[in-house]
């Protein structure tokens, strides 16, 4: 049985050319930032547009905000909207396991586009299926995006603070548990995590092939949250790898929130608390 929000190469494969479906290649690195259109412009799936993470998926930092804000809503549907996309496209989102795929998956999702999938298995799987690739790279062509913000999408700094204090969200820290735990920060200024989080590696949603894991498996990934009655609020380092665990959450029928600053806003306040170790921990007055 095939999960919503995936679709696979084979089905891919037989749909590049049509008028309906747009593809948009979403690869980045993070410690080289031109890494993954350089890779791009080498080559990528047949009529394939690029998105870049801080260019096209994100806004400039400001001084609280995180990492990657993000992206200003009516340039982002431009942007789509030149590369064909209207209200009933089929959107296919891939990257090379990075999980920038999702975080394009979830703006459009917010943005109110609701045919948006991720290839399952993304880039590396079409390559290791010998698929077709090119380096021709793809004409503009006419389409249209309204704005359509899916409110209780997110939540700001404010929310995660109070739920911190008092405990009224779970909140789920997506990235790594060396970075959870705070024995390594290699992009932000302090290390650790928010008080009273629990730790959901967002690679743990993928298996080592890259594909997705099936819907039960992601249920019983987090049957400890489902089980919670409180409403989750997921973070990452700037809420780009934090949609990868969203994704992974609507695959096992879960319902979340992105707090979109995620650990990069958060560690910009001096006076928030940062907790290490294994545990949540909890607010310190």
């Amino acid at each position: 049985m095939k999960a919503p929000g995936l679709i696979e190469p084979d089905d891919l494969a037989k749909r590049l050319g049509d008028e309906d479906v747009v593809v948009f290649d979403c690869r980045f690195q993070l410690t080289d930032p031109e890494a993954g259109e350089r890779a791009y412009r080498e080559g990528h799936i047949p009529g394939a547009f690029y998105l870049h993470l801080e260019r096209d998926l994100s806004s400039p930092k400001r001084e609280h905000g995180g990492r990657h804000p993000l992206p200003d809503w009516q340039a982002f549907a431009a942007r789509l909207a030149e590369s064909g996309v209207r209200q009933d496209s089929d959107v296919i989102v891939y990257d090379a396991g990075e999980g920038m795929a999702a975080r394009a998956w979830w703006l459009m999702r917010h943005i109110g586009l609701e045919r948006v999938r991720l290839l399952n298995g993304g880039w590396q799987r079409w390559i290791r299926e010998g698929r077709p690739v090119t380096a021709e790279l793809p004409q503009p062509r006419p389409g249209h995006v309204e704005v359509r913000l899916r409110a209780g999408d997110t939540v700001d700094v404010n929310d995660v603070r109070e739920a911190a204090r008092q405990g009224k969200l779970v909140l789920v820290d997506a990235r790594s548990r060396a970075r959870y735990r705070g024995d390594v920060e290699p992009l932000d200024p302090k290390a650790g995590h928010i008080p009273g989080a629990v730790n959901h590696p967002w690679e743990e949603g993928l298996r080592e092939d890259g594909t997705w894991r099936t819907p039960e498996e992601q249920r019983l990934r987090f049957a400890d949250l489902a089980s919670s009655g409180k409403p989750i609020v997921v973070y990452c380092g700037s809420g780009v790898t934090a949609c990868s665990t969203l994704f992974a959450m609507e695959l096992a029928g879960l319902s979340a929130k992105l707090y979109p600053g995620s650990w990069s806003d958060w560690v910009s306040y001096p006076d928030h608390p940062v907790a290490t170790g294994d545990e949540p921990g909890a607010w310190q007055p």
